[in-house]
């Protein structure tokens, strides 16, 4: 486990000299600022060695970056400039051997900006990979996140799964397999990892523990207050104050939803405020991470990629992140009124019916999902 940007980029600095055949790496944002650059340099430099190198990027950051949205006009400037500096960025490493994708392009107006690859991994020599959910941009650099160095046999269906999106399309991985560990990746129609994340909260008996950005939704809701209600102790870490302006106001509900004797609500106050880890265990037995942010509407429309896994030892390593995390958190109480929610369940009503019929479009599903 590597919590932080600066101990995810000096572990992945230690083992990029034995890495002589292939590094592939993949992120949902990725800017031309300082940690962009920076990034950058590592690949080039292995491009230059001969490695076959190759970046995919969503298309995200074609239009938002540093969640600066384009309706803010203020701000217009900035992000034409800061785009400016992506595009050059991608262009100096394509001339220096590096192989450039984008995927996911948002479409004529935005109309399929919620569609996003969201997955976070590099993988070297398909022997090391490292997953979890942290970006690369300044502005995420600076947020509260880890990603997970791992070896073995789920490095080949990390790199199937990478080498599948560059061909341009998704290969589904492996059916959930109780007491060993396995790497599910979802997409639109295709729910696989939050399937199984309700299914582990199904099964707790004892203890479950949640740390994400962006919780919600009526289904994890409804779940996590059975859990409670049937006796587990339930823990769940939220942003402080989150990036995202509307999920402040949806969360009010949730906060009131849960509020349960056997539920401990934590706002992270550390780095901002703004926790982007994203980890579930279940009776100190199961746990995941990886990129899936455990928001119902996300799991409609975006492509993600997680690990579950039963090791004790890492599971402890979890455990002893949750408890640090809380230590800088305070609790969140259930607020006297909640508004706004109905606004999420529009939106998830809507999202869900044009989700439907855009999966009736083969071309749309062959780029997409």
């Amino acid at each position: 486990m590597l919590v932080g940007a600066e101990a995810f980029l000096h572990a992945l600095r230690i083992d990029l000299p034995g890495c002589h055949h292939s590094l592939y790496a993949q992120f949902m944002t990725y800017e031309g600022d300082a940690s962009g650059q920076a990034f950058s340099a590592l690949l080039a430099e292995k491009a230059a060695a001969g490695v076959d190198v190759r970046l995919l990027v969503d298309g995200y950051t074609d239009v938002v970056l540093s969640d600066v949205y384009p309706l803010l006009l203020h701000r217009w400037r900035a992000v034409r400039a800061e785009r400016a500096r992506t595009r050059a960025l991608f262009d100096r490493l394509r001339a220096g051997g590096v192989g450039v994708r984008r995927t996911a392009p948002p479409g004529f107006l935005g109309r399929y900006m919620l569609y996003r690859n969201h997955k976070k991994m590099v993988v070297l020599d398909e022997q090391i990979a490292y997953v979890g959910g942290i970006n690369i941009s300044d502005h995420n650099f600076a947020w509260h996140d880890f990603m997970v160095r791992v070896e073995g046999p789920l490095v080949h269906d990390l790199a199937r799964d990478f080498c599948s999106t560059w061909d341009g399309h998704t290969v589904a991985l492996a059916t959930p397999r109780p007491n060993l560990d396995f790497v599910l990746n979802q997409c639109a129609g295709r729910y696989s990892i939050f399937a199984e994340v309700l299914s582990m909260i199904d099964r707790a008996e004892q203890t479950l523990v949640i740390e994400s950005p962006y919780l919600l939704g009526d289904q994890i809701e409804r779940r996590i207050r059975a859990a409670a209600e049937r006796g587990v102790r339930v823990t769940i870490v939220l942003p402080g104050r989150s990036n995202k302006l509307l999920y402040r106001l949806w969360v009010r509900k949730l906060l009131q939803r849960l509020s349960h004797p056997n539920i401990a609500l934590y706002g992270f106050a550390a780095d901002g405020g703004m926790t982007h880890a994203k980890l579930i265990i279940v009776d100190d037995r199961w746990a995941s991470f990886g990129s899936f942010n455990m928001i119902e509407l996300e799991g409609l429309t975006q492509k993600e990629l997680n690990i579950f896994t039963s090791q004790t030892r890492f599971i402890a390593r979890l455990n002893a992140l949750i408890a640090d995390d809380r230590a800088r958190s305070h609790p969140l109480p259930p607020p006297r009124t909640t508004y706004g929610r109905f606004t999420y369940s529009l939106l998830y009503r809507a999202v869900r019916w044009w989700t439907n019929r855009l999966l009736r479009n083969p071309k749309w599903k062959a780029r997409y999902c």
